[in-house]
């Protein structure tokens, strides 16, 4: 098991250091914020209270980006996400995004266990971290009903209309900058899991039988890799690590390949 603490102490000459990725469209967003006194790469962006489902409730709310309330784009209206008033100005703009996610484990472990029996043979290997999270920008790219050209997940399907209120899943609107894609703790999620990576079972031939052809072992055994993993996350895989090998831009699925499963037989024999 492992466990380990960062903290950025201080940053010369100011430096800047929010990180963008590209997302729909290639348009760059910023996605992680790393600030003196916290953690490197920390996700960055606005804290969503659900949508609008109710009028009295959109029209008593603060104004968000200087967007009046209407059903056109451009508008917010119901079915539209909710961010909230973090600074409390009573107004929503850039000024109200925060951290809203950290990429770092709080434990990462693994775990081997090797078993005999007469000539079998067993070892299965267990890893996995606990305590993280994961930016799902592949779930966002996945459920924007904003465009007829994108595919989208099953997920777009489950969208708020005046027959489906029970949505937690904004309106479509043909408009792929509306706010509703704002990066924000609606695409963060744990990415804690454990998985099954690596099972390998052997039958090693008795040693009578293959003595009288001048063998002193043969074994036959099984592999199979990455056979199953046990999670929350929506994502592909949990396992993300950092995103263009960019330290401060850990945690970021932005499409990344999932590991791919993978089983092999085979045979040692030793003379």
């Amino acid at each position: 098991m492992s466990h380990y603490k960062n903290n950025l102490d201080e940053i010369a000459n100011g430096i800047i250091l929010t990180q963008e990725v590209n997302t729909n469209g290639y348009q760059p967003v910023v996605v992680t914020n790393t600030t003196v006194n916290n953690p490197i790469g920390m996700f960055y962006g606005y804290v969503t209270e659900g949508i609008f489902k109710d009028q009295a409730t959109l029209n008593s709310a603060p104004i968000q980006f200087g967007q009046p309330v209407g059903v056109g784009a451009g508008e917010t209206a119901l079915g539209d996400v909710k961010y909230k008033d973090v600074n409390e100005d009573g107004k929503i703009d850039a000024n109200d995004k925060t951290f809203i996610g950290n990429p770092h484990p709080d434990l990462t472990f693994g775990f081997t266990n090797n078993f005999k029996y007469k000539n079998f043979d067993c070892s299965i290997f267990l890893q996995g971290s606990y305590g993280n999270d994961v930016m799902n920008l592949t779930k966002r790219a996945g459920t924007t009903n904003a465009s007829l050209y994108d595919n989208q997940l099953v997920d777009a399907l489950d969208y708020y209309s005046d027959t489906n209120t029970a949505s937690n899943n904004p309106r479509p609107i043909a408009d792929t900058a509306n706010n509703n894609l704002l990066i924000s703790d609606r695409f963060v999620e744990d990415g804690s899991y454990i998985r099954i990576q690596n099972v390998t079972l052997g039958y090693s031939l008795p040693s009578d039988v293959i003595s009288k052809y001048s063998i002193t072992r043969l074994r036959l055994y099984g592999t199979a890799q990455n056979l199953l993993t046990f999670t929350d996350y929506s994502g592909y895989d949990p396992e993300i690590g950092s995103f263009n090998q960019n330290v401060l831009l850990s945690g970021i699925d932005n499409g990344r390949y999932p590991v791919a499963r993978t089983f092999t037989i085979g045979l040692n024999v030793e003379f």
